[in-house]
């Protein structure tokens, strides 16, 4: 009869690490193979609270910045703040809109203006432009203190405006959220629950706020105020609603029905006028300056991308970050289902897909991702920018890059096999030549580390080639050492030596062109250059002049050694 399983596995074990086994018959560790050991509780010491103190760095967070107006002159009265500090009694942080108290003599005279113009209200705001509303709600408000004799000191007629503005032409108590150019989502929940805000500093992240709803009737309305500005309607029947506000925000909403428990909820998706640049990610530390050096050769010899990675990674801020290192005189179509984009070059087509008309989005009028990018062929595209790939606009996509047009677009998907993965399965399912015409990927992770969020590239990876039975064929350059939280170089470029050897160029011609790239990037760093506009126009004057942008870097590094050499002496 054969000796039991588990006395045949002891024995073996004993035989090759006797020396563990010799003080311990019955009571020997399991071998639990590799992997992490589960510790027992261990004892409690000081050193135990004064990691967890090591851990936390968001304690001493407190700062504020003007909400309206968000670029006050010197000495104009500011009515909104966003005040972003540490609440110990929560133990997170809270995004406090701050706005002038009223008082309850004051509350009663702006509802009683309130109700007069709700009764005499002979314009539709949604037709207006922002500024026309804002001075036709000025004029009435005068018109109304002086037709009714109502007593109001003039500091306070200013606060009166302000809120009569917010709450007619704006979106009411949520319009200062709306200002913040710093948030990306804004997400209410259902009654009674914190409106949260989704900062676009990585080492936020998403913040409880000091708004929120308590009214149901009110909540309602609020929903119903939001499909009215993206010209949609939204019903008990019809509880769902997607769609753009006139400044391109997209909203999601759902009607308090059964089908929402906590009662109507939405999330917008903020549209940024100011979108972030290589300058703003060398500052969030997401990229360092030799990274950006490289893409940003990447993006101008016309190499195929895609940025991937999981929800709130910051695909799209990548996306748009290195557009800007496209040349002004190329030609550019972008194709979005929600307008994110934002460059500054002229020679650029911006095109959004949209649903149907009417109640049923088969109804008609529907024009599809895939419709736009089979017709983007016909406006010869030199760079084809696809907001995500999800499906059959992904084969599209491919496609064109396979004829010659350069791709870049953002796919979810959270290392390089799972983007494999998707790449080659329903409903995407590309063929190996196809994938061959990816030149290089990005892997961009959020991570929570030291008791905040960091946004990280986890690995650039230049595809080689692809084969069905052994897989992609990648060289990555960079990666991200998560023990110092530094990148460094894991492999030289294969595509930077395919740049050098077709275009006749020593090797030694293109580090030298990094370097004065990693120079430009440092010197607007320096300087705090990061609005679109701006780097984009440095970008476009070094390919034309790069010795007169080198001059002007040149000029402030030497004057701040001289300074320096002059202090040490």
């Amino acid at each position: 009869m054969s000796p039991p399983l588990n006395n045949l596995v002891g024995k073996m074990r004993k035989m090759k690490h006797p020396e563990l086994f010799e003080d311990e018959e019955e009571d020997q560790e399991e071998d639990l193979g590799p992997g992490v050991e589960l510790p027992t509780p261990g004892e409690f010491t000081e050193e135990v609270v004064e990691e967890a103190e090591e851990e936390e760095d968001l304690t001493d967070v407190d700062i504020s910045y003007p909400l309206v107006p968000e670029d006050p002159d010197e000495g104009e009265t500011v009515y909104a703040w966003a005040h972003i500090t540490w609440n110990d009694e929560e133990g997170e942080l809270v995004y406090r809109i701050v706005e002038p108290e009223l008082g309850e003599d004051m509350k009663e005279t702006y509802s009683r203006i309130v109700e007069i113009m709700e009764r005499s209200f002979d314009i539709n705001f949604d037709e207006l432009e922002a500024g026309q509303a804002k001075e036709y709600l000025e004029d009435k408000i005068d018109m109304i203190v002086d037709k009714y004799n109502i007593s109001i000191p003039e500091e306070k007629r200013e606060v009166i405006r302000y809120y009569t503005k917010r709450d007619f032409a704006g979106l009411g108590k949520l319009q200062p959220l709306m200002n913040d150019t710093e948030v990306e989502d804004i997400s209410c929940d259902g009654l009674g629950v914190p409106i949260y805000a989704y900062h676009r500093n990585p080492r936020f992240g998403s913040i409880k706020t000091n708004l929120e709803w308590n009214d149901s009737d009110h909540l309602d309305s609020f929903v119903m105020k939001l499909a009215q500005r993206c010209g949609k309607s939204i019903s008990v029947s019809s509880p769902l609603l997607d769609g753009s506000l006139p400044d391109g925000s997209r909203v999601q909403a759902t009607l308090a029905t059964d089908i929402a428990r906590h009662g109507s909820n939405f999330t917008i998706r903020r549209f940024s006028e100011d979108p972030l640049t290589p300058i703003h990610m060398m500052d969030y530390e997401t990229e360092n300056a030799r990274m950006l050096a490289y893409l940003w050769m990447i993006v101008e010899h016309e190499k195929s991308m895609l940025v991937s990675g999981t929800t709130g990674a910051g695909k799209t801020s990548q996306l748009n970050s290195m557009s800007l290192f496209i040349r002004p005189e190329k030609k550019i179509v972008s194709i979005e289902d929600t307008p994110e984009l934002r460059l500054p070059h002229e020679h650029w087509v911006p095109e959004v897909s949209r649903s149907g008309f009417g109640s049923s989005a088969g109804e008609g009028g529907e024009v599809t991702m895939d419709n736009l990018l089979k017709e983007s062929l016909r406006q010869r595209p030199e760079y084809i920018i696809v907001g995500e790939v999800r499906g059959a606009e992904a084969y599209i996509l491919f496609q064109q890059m396979a004829t010659g047009h350069t791709g870049l677009s953002t796919i979810h998907a959270d290392s390089l096999d799972m983007l494999m993965d998707r790449l080659t399965t329903e409903p995407i399912n590309l063929s190996p030549s196809l994938i061959e015409t990816l030149d290089l990927i990005m892997v961009i992770a959020r991570i929570r580390r030291g008791g905040t969020y960091i946004r990280r590239i986890m690995g650039l990876y230049e595809i080689r080639g692809y084969d069905k039975r052994k897989g992609i064929d990648a060289n990555q350059v960079f990666g991200w050492n998560p023990d110092n939280d530094e990148y460094v170089v894991k492999n030289n470029s294969m595509i930077l030596k395919d740049i050098a050897d077709q275009a006749g160029k020593e090797y030694s011609e293109i580090r030298k062109e990094l370097r004065n790239r990693q120079h430009v990037l440092n010197w607007m760093q320096e300087e705090q250059i990061k609005n679109y506009r701006k780097v984009g126009d440095i970008i476009s004057r070094y390919y034309s002049d790069p010795e007169s942008i080198l001059k002007k870097v040149g000029q402030t590094f030497n004057s701040e050694q001289a300074e320096k050499d002059t202090d040490g002496s």
